[in-house]
């Protein structure tokens, strides 16, 4: 896993602080062709605002270009005493923005109060690890940007008319690529050790 497990729990988090359940966050998995997909979800009707869409942005940074074992020889996850698995990452950084288009200006003024403090207040995210059933739990942390840019300037037009589109950006600095595989359990078996002192020699006096 490297970045799917990312965009669904910051979907799940996003949508979770959306008042109106009618309004759907758009993710990176559909952000491509955003406006055809607003268009088949509603069935050719013209587009509605506000609405939300969640990109992720650019390459995925490797951090350190080597490997962190997560579990180690002798505390793997399933051990059934020959085998058991063991989890090792590379941290990665992954970087997002989250666009609001709305009508009007108070309408997205009022969306980006809302996000900046949630992703202030509540950054964490649980990534959950989805290998061979493991259900292990990884957590990560949301570092928000710290401009709110506005882009209503932008050429694409969802309605008749001006509308608003401002941007927050923001990063996962924890994140890990995740390798979770089987191996073989070292063992060491139990050993019969006899101990035998010796006596020093005895001193005889003169």
């Amino acid at each position: 896993m490297s970045s799917l497990g990312y965009d669904e729990a910051l979907l799940k988090k996003f949508q979770n602080w959306i008042p109106d359940n009618t309004l759907q966050i758009i993710g990176p998995e559909e952000v491509k062709k955003v406006f055809e997909y607003k268009i088949d979800a509603t069935d050719d009707k013209p587009l509605k605002l506000p609405m939300i869409v969640l990109r992720r942005l650019g390459p995925i940074t490797i951090d350190r270009i080597n490997k962190n074992p997560l579990t180690h020889d002798g505390v793997v996850i399933k051990n059934n005493g020959n085998k058991g698995e063991q989890l090792n990452a590379v941290p990665i950084t992954l970087k997002y923005q989250l666009d609001i288009y709305t009508r009007y200006f108070d309408e997205n003024d009022e969306y980006i109060r809302n996000f900046i403090f949630n992703l202030i207040n509540y950054p964490t995210i649980h990534i959950k690890i989805p290998y061979n059933n493991s259900n292990i739990e990884h957590t990560s942390h949301i570092v928000i940007d710290h401009d709110v840019e506005d882009n209503s300037d932008i050429p694409e037009r969802l309605v008749h008319g001006q509308f608003t589109r401002r941007t927050i950006s923001f990063s996962i600095k924890d994140g890990y690529m995740f390798d979770y595989r089987t191996k073989d359990t070292i063992k060491i078996n139990g050993v019969d050790v006899e101990i035998k002192l010796k006596s020093k020699d005895k001193i005889q006096d003169d």
